[in-house]
């Protein structure tokens, strides 16, 4: 069931409609960091409705996970801990490999499916011969743990080092969002949320926005996404990098 997001945000109204009008077991998907704007989901209202409807909340904060980090942008995840579960994606605000994701959920024993085995994955021969197996180590069985990576980045960093590189990004985007506001050849569509910062010349169309774009990306002075929204075609800047300038 989808639920429309006209401003960019999950609507409420709907969502109490669709809560409403469908049966159960429901599980309602909240995002907090969406890729195109980085914007969230009112988290709170949705944690409400979730809760006076009885159904389960899953939120998707793998782009705006690690603002848990900073205790300046920690409060736009407010209501984060009522989920039943949270996704995050330490690749993009974490500083670590792609396949670094997370899966927590509030318990240990929500966990207990992984230990299931199976005699493709769980070869008796292997555990006799001493051969280890990722079934119960990774979420996707035969893949590698990447656990280790986040272990070693928070232990060398801690909370206040890896606050020190959310905060710097933030800054930076919005000091971006600074400058293309006042320059009059420019128009911003909106202040960032997280540091995904959307803009386009002023009076122009998609062509000309997607020829500036592999301009720049050609010459090398940046890489610039594209993000369809209600009101067209813009360049995306997403900041990531706590070193630029």
């Amino acid at each position: 069931v989808v639920i429309p997001s006209p401003a960019g945000v999950t609507d409420l109204p709907a969502l109490r409609d669709a809560l409403l009008r469908n049966d159960g077991p429901l599980l309602v998907t909240a995002t907090a960091g969406t890729t195109d704007t980085g914007r969230i989901d009112p988290l709170t209202d949705i944690a409400d409705l979730t809760t006076t409807h009885g159904a389960e909340l899953h939120i998707d904060a793998a782009y705006g996970g690690p603002l848990l980090f900073s205790p300046t942008h920690r409060h736009a995840l407010r209501s984060l801990h009522r989920a039943h579960s949270v996704t995050l994606d330490l690749h993009n605000l974490g500083w670590q490999p792609a396949s670094a994701g997370i899966l927590a959920v509030p318990h240990r024993h929500h966990h207990d499916v992984l230990h299931h085995h199976a005699p493709c994955l769980n070869a008796d021969d292997d555990t006799d011969a001493g051969l280890p197996d990722l079934l119960g180590r990774s979420l996707r069985t035969t893949r590698r743990p990447d656990a280790l990576k986040i272990a070693v980045t928070l232990q060398a960093l801690g909370r206040d080092g890896l606050a020190d590189l959310v905060d710097r990004t933030l800054t930076t985007a919005h000091h971006l969002a600074d400058l293309i506001d006042a320059d009059p050849a420019l128009e911003l569509y909106d202040r960032p949320t997280i540091s995904t910062v959307l803009f386009r010349p002023t009076h122009t169309d998609d062509t000309t926005v997607a020829t500036i774009r592999r301009t720049l990306l050609d010459r090398g002075h940046a890489v610039l996404g594209r993000a369809h929204t209600d009101q067209g075609l813009w360049l995306k800047a997403t900041l990531l990098n706590p070193h630029a300038t």
